[in-house]
């Protein structure tokens, strides 16, 4: 009787030591898992922080494709939407490496259907960031190699959605917004949106 109480009180002690050890180890495995998982958030704020200040340091815009682009919608006389997204094209003349002898030749792009009365409504609000200059541009394309400026006119960037009236001269006339970004006076970004009225 004596045994068999020794051996049962061997048999707890020991498998109170293997439980002690079990749960060390968890909460080891616990506490090292958890220095990991706080390293990789070090690991990944850090990254963000060096990242952010190369941008900072070297004062670029983020990778055109991020950038939403611009919308044009077509409207009635009476301000109703007829077409949600008229036809145009959207695209980067320089972007983060800009100097001022890049040029842009206009592309031939198809004509969206007008009525004189409607109204264009160009809509630049999603560009994050917003540009720092904004240009209407009337483009002569009568040579398909060689298309030139017709006018320019700046318009404010703040003014968006902008709404032109379509009139009589514009139809068959191709145009062009041209969207620039500028930290001080050193150009970091072109965009631009060509349309074509018919």
């Amino acid at each position: 009787m004596k045994k068999t109480i020794l051996i049962l009180i061997l048999f707890f002690l020991l498998l109170s030591v293997v439980l002690i050890a079990c749960k060390n180890e968890s909460q080891g495995s616990q506490k090292k898992e958890d220095e990991s998982q706080v390293s990789k958030q070090e690991n990944t704020q850090k990254t963000q922080t060096e990242k952010v200040a190369l941008e900072n340091e070297q004062k670029l815009l983020p990778v055109f494709v991020s950038v939403a682009s611009p919308s044009i919608s077509l409207l009635s006389s009476d301000g109703d939407v007829v077409f949600l997204s008229f036809d145009h094209s959207y695209g980067e003349v320089c972007w983060n490496n800009c100097d001022e002898f890049i040029h842009y030749n206009y592309p031939t792009i198809h004509s969206g259907d007008v009525e004189v009365g409607n109204q264009l409504q160009i809509d630049w609000s999603s560009l994050k960031p917003q540009p720092t200059e904004i240009h209407l541009i009337h483009v002569d394309n009568s040579d398909e190699y060689d298309s030139k400026e017709v006018s320019r006119k700046q318009k404010s960037p703040e003014n968006t959605p902008l709404t032109i009236t379509v009139d009589e001269e514009m139809i068959g006339n191709q145009y062009a917004f041209e969207f620039i970004w500028k930290d001080g006076e050193v150009v970091e970004g072109r965009s631009i949106m060509n349309f074509k009225l018919e």
